[in-house]
């Protein structure tokens, strides 16, 4: 990053204070609710609040990043993204948004379900396997990205 807070094409994205985030908030959140000790009202809550701080901020980061790759203006662009070898640093960091952005969906699915009970009580054990699997997986991706 620059001193202004810009991205460099050239530079990485820095996944790591958001992987910091993410462990010291959302995995123990995770694992509070898989083992039935929060709601999932409790855990929207927590969640919303890695979601709308640490993980924006990076997000903005890889979106500028691939404006100034890609030299995009923001718009809908119609196709996928070019295989151009220098777009390759924001294209590695987009599996970090889309996850996110799935585990934001998948918590407010079982929000919406669940309100103030447990994962004891969901009609749908696979999304507590689903939610297990995703933020298991997440935390490697980061890690992976973080070197």
């Amino acid at each position: 990053m620059t001193s202004d807070g810009a991205v460099r094409a050239s530079s990485n994205p820095d996944v790591r204070p958001l992987l910091a985030a993410y462990r010291a908030a959302v995995v123990p959140a995770a694992v509070d609710f898989l083992e039935r000790r929060i709601s999932a009202d409790e855990l929207r809550e927590r969640w919303r609040e890695h979601y709308f701080g640490a993980f924006r901020d990076y997000d903005r980061a890889v979106e500028r990043a691939w404006r100034e790759a890609s030299g995009s203006d923001g718009r809908m662009e119609s196709g996928g993204p070019e295989a151009d070898p220098g777009h390759a640093v924001p294209l590695a960091h987009f599996p970090v948004s889309n996850a996110h952005n799935n585990i934001d969906r998948l918590v407010e699915v079982l929000a919406i379900e669940l309100g103030g009970r447990t994962i004891a009580e969901t009609r749908m054990r696979e999304r507590g396997i689903d939610l297990a699997h995703i933020i298991d997986r997440l935390d490697a991706l980061m890690a992976s990205l973080a070197g």
